[in-house]
């Protein structure tokens, strides 16, 4: 005899709370079979969660969401999504890959529906009922498909923006004048995973092009956006091929590179930076404030007029004092 699946409440593909009744009954041996399916076949899993009773609470608690869902007959809600959602970012802490997630969860469909198939036969439901079922299924592991993956991309912004706030806050103490002391630096530094260089130089962009910058340019460099600029620390700029190497990254962005200094002195480097973007030159490409030291005075920055005045008499001192009074003459 085939099961009566009529109900007064309509639902989707013409399935009653009848069908759930009639498989709730077998939800452990369900889960059973999905547990086995998934561990057999997606091996991180055996390894992350083989004889781990959340493992079984988990899969027991899918199925009565479903077995809820066929009763209400609203297959557009998921029940307890903020489950699935916690989970997917749960796999992000983890370091685990949502692809792995995904896959256990279309062999936990189909494991599903192979074990509801051969439930609903032998209870007496009617195939087109169980063609409805299979149907939800699937629509419902789609469900938990996408809140798992809404949480993990969730929990991956939050961890972009505390990293992105970690290297804004390393760039804002390189700015700092005076300097921060060398203690600070090195903590922050290690919370980016960025090792303090012994030479480096600033380099200010627009604000508006932070992200596309920092995918340009060398990985150890630092980016991030203070104020109304953008700034890239980058380390060892006058090591051999360097310098090329950051003027390609910037083909085409306005941008000024500040001199080769040393970290506590960083944010000389930035301010010079700032004043080159002053030069019309900044429009068409990089601009070298080391190149340009005649341009800047130009600009009347008087901290690099001392030390250009000091570069060209340091030539004189290391004459013979006669010689040196003649040209001083």
């Amino acid at each position: 005899m085939t099961a009566d699946v009529s109900s007064d409440r309509p639902c989707a593909s013409g399935i009653g709370p009848e069908v759930a009744a009639a498989l709730r009954p077998d939800v452990a041996r369900v889960a059973d079979a999905v547990i086995e399916a998934v561990i057999a076949d997606v091996p991180p899993f055996k390894e992350w969660l083989e004889g781990s009773r959340n493992l079984r609470e988990g899969v027991e608690q899918g199925l009565a969401g479903f077995l809820e869902q066929l009763e209400s007959g609203d297959d557009g809600v998921l029940p307890r999504r903020e489950v699935y959602f916690d989970f997917g970012r749960g796999e992000l802490r983890a370091g685990r890959s949502i692809d792995a997630v995904l896959t256990a969860y279309r062999l936990a469909a189909q494991a599903t529906w192979r074990a509801m198939a051969a439930t609903g036969h032998a209870a007496g439901l009617d195939p087109q009922a169980l063609y409805g079922v299979a149907e939800r299924i699937f629509a419902y592991m789609d469900l938990m498909s996408t809140a798992t993956a809404d949480g993990f991309a969730y929990e991956g912004s939050i961890r972009a923006g505390e990293r992105r706030d970690r290297r804004k806050r390393l760039v804002e103490l390189l700015l700092r004048v005076p300097p921060c002391a060398r203690a600070e630096l090195e903590r922050d530094a290690a919370a980016v995973g960025w090792r303090v260089p012994p030479a480096l130089a600033v380099l200010a962009f627009p604000d508006e092009r932070v992200t596309r910058i920092a995918a340009r340019l060398p990985a150890d460099s630092v980016v991030a956006r203070v104020g109304t600029m953008g700034y890239a620390v980058v380390p060892d700029p006058a090591a051999p091929g360097r310098l090329a190497v950051i003027a390609h990254a910037m083909t085409g962005v306005r941008c000024a590179l500040g001199p080769t200094v040393g970290p506590a002195t960083s944010a000389t480097s930035a301010r010079l930076a700032r004043l080159a973007l002053g030069l019309p030159e900044a429009a068409d490409g990089m601009v070298v404030a080391d190149q340009r030291r005649v341009d800047l005075l130009l600009l009347q920055d008087e901290e690099l007029a001392d030390g250009f005045v000091s570069g060209a008499l340091a030539t004189l001192d290391a004459l013979p004092a006669t010689q040196r009074a003649r040209l001083e003459e």
